[in-house]
């Protein structure tokens, strides 16, 4: 009887050669964590002192996820909600898709940091697996992404654009394995990651070119499936964002103005405006970020506009280089396509001054593609490190939020009080789990971490809270001392719960 032999494709994805690559990346992300903060206390990091406060929502909503499926609370602003489920205006997939580390990783203050590091991991071996990387070439995409910068402060934080990553990594990697050979499960992998990327952001939707792309002359029908599954992806995030997001403050930063005027029929009005806008925005960017950066005087935003710029330039060069040689250009031209079309997207409907996040991704899509496909990947890194030389330190670093045990005495004061709280009440109410926080004025956001896993956060202007004609929905209220939101709630009737020596947290009159 023949012996069955072990295909070559199973005995390279061995687990001994993924346990490797794991690791590697885990050494990777930790040597690259040493670098950004020698200089801190490496083994004390603690959120709560983060200067983000998009941290502290994503983190309690994640934490609502693992201790009971949802928040048992709402989030929202200006005490809004969605008008199905209690989460905020990302709605439920994100903290649904990092409860899936988050098993792993438990209840806390940094459990984002920790699913972040996971979520890398993974997508780092995810890609490397699929593109068939050497060892060369991944510290190559290492040296780049530290030259970058950019991505590597956002991996290592509490913020969500490491989801993204990790399924971007899924899409380069399963796009190159689909390139080699077609099989069903790569070509699983990849469908889900874009239909994922755009149920989170729409205008990742562009992600869809590459099984479409990819797959038309060899694969038709596969990639004719793709092209029926990229519109229902988008029409997912619609009834999501409609249904699923607590509107924020005053709406969103999305202008959806020129769908408007396109569905009354009005099209030159719609080109008209959308002109004014694109040319408005690159005004902005202009003066605020790109004048003051050549000036001496750079802003994130600039550079990392700048950055982002230098990769569009590196991929059309190597593009002319590698279409002269007759080589394999198709990963690039997608990622490419992806970019210029995403950037066009953004300008037309968002604001210019948030995205840098959304820079880090489209730097993460071009830096893996140049890796995957292009033989002189590693001269990317000279000009991307020539631009932290030239740049001051001081706009690259980040301060470590590391450990501060006066605040943690507070947090756990206020949070024993309230999980008192939330453990007596039986209502059915949400809004009875439910802490209403005034921003950005008042208390210190990192505070709101003392809200108990479940429990529901409003992120309320202090101006709105101030203002008697406004309702106040939340049983709880967060709020610095002395300031015109207390005095409201005091007016009011509110009764003090819990004080500590920054913030005192108010409950709402019995029977209102």
């Amino acid at each position: 009887m023949k012996m069955v032999r072990c295909p070559q494709s199973l005995k390279r994805c061995s687990w001994l050669a993924v346990a490797l690559c794991a690791a590697g990346a885990a050494l990777f992300l930790l040597v690259a964590y040493v670098w950004l903060y020698h200089d801190c206390d490496l083994w004390h990091l603690w959120l709560p002192k983060s200067a983000n406060n998009d941290e502290v929502i994503y983190n309690r909503q994640v934490v609502g996820v693992l201790t009971g499926g949802q928040p048992r609370g709402v989030f929202g602003y200006n005490e809004s909600r969605a008008a199905l489920g209690h989460f905020g205006a990302w709605g439920p997939v994100l903290p649904l898709l990092y409860g899936i580390p988050g098993l792993l990783v438990g209840v806390g203050v940094n459990t984002m940091f920790w699913c972040n590091v996971l979520f890398a991991i993974a997508g780092w071996v995810i890609f490397a697996r699929g593109a068939r990387l050497s060892w060369k070439k991944q510290l190559v995409f290492g040296l780049a992404l530290l030259c970058a910068l950019m991505p590597m402060q956002q991996i290592l934080a509490g913020t969500a654009e490491s989801l993204q990553y990790f399924l971007i990594f899924c899409v380069l990697g399963a796009s190159a394995a689909l390139l080699r050979q077609f099989r069903l499960g790569w070509y699983l992998v990849l469908a889900a990651a874009c239909g994922l990327l755009t149920v989170v952001r729409a205008y990742t939707m562009l992600l869809w070119l590459f099984p479409i792309g990819l797959l038309w002359k060899t694969h038709r029908r596969h990639a004719v499936a793709a092209l029926m599954m990229a519109p229902l992806s988008l029409g997912a995030y619609c009834v999501i964002t409609k249904l699923c997001n607590a509107p924020y403050f005053s709406g969103g930063d999305v202008d959806l103005t020129v769908f408007h005027l396109l569905a009354k029929g009005r099209l030159f009005s719609a080109i008209r405006y959308e002109w004014n806008v694109v040319s408005e925005e690159l005004s902005t960017l202009w003066n605020d970020h790109l004048l003051p950066t050549f000036s001496g005087h750079p802003t994130r935003q600039g550079v990392a506009f700048l950055l982002l710029m230098l990769l569009v330039v590196a991929t059309v060069c190597s593009l002319a280089d590698d279409m002269r040689h007759h080589r394999q250009i198709r990963l690039r031209v997608c990622a490419l396509l992806c970019v210029v079309c995403s950037q066009l997207a953004m300008l037309a409907l968002y604001a210019i001054d948030p995205m840098v996040r959304h820079y880090t991704m489209l730097m993460i899509l071009l830096l893996g593609a140049l890796v995957c496909e292009y033989w002189a990947a590693f001269l990317i890194c000279v000009p991307a490190l020539a631009v932290q030389v030239c740049l001051p330190a001081a706009l690259w670093r980040e301060t470590l939020p590391t450990y501060d045990a006066a605040m943690d005495q507070q947090i756990q004061t206020i949070h024993t009080a309230l999980q008192q709280e939330m453990d007596a009440c039986h209502s059915e109410d949400p809004w009875d789990y439910t802490v209403a926080y005034a921003w950005p004025s008042d208390a210190f956001h990192g505070y709101l971490y003392a809200v108990p896993a479940g429990m529901g956060i409003q992120f309320d202007y202090s101006s709105y809270i101030a203002n008697e004609d406004n309702p106040i929905h939340s049983r709880y209220a967060m709020v610095k001392r002395g300031g015109k939101a207390e005095q409201r709630l005091i007016e009011d009737d509110w009764q003090e719960l819990v004080v500590s020596e920054e913030i005192v947290v108010y409950e709402c009159p019995e029977g209102e």
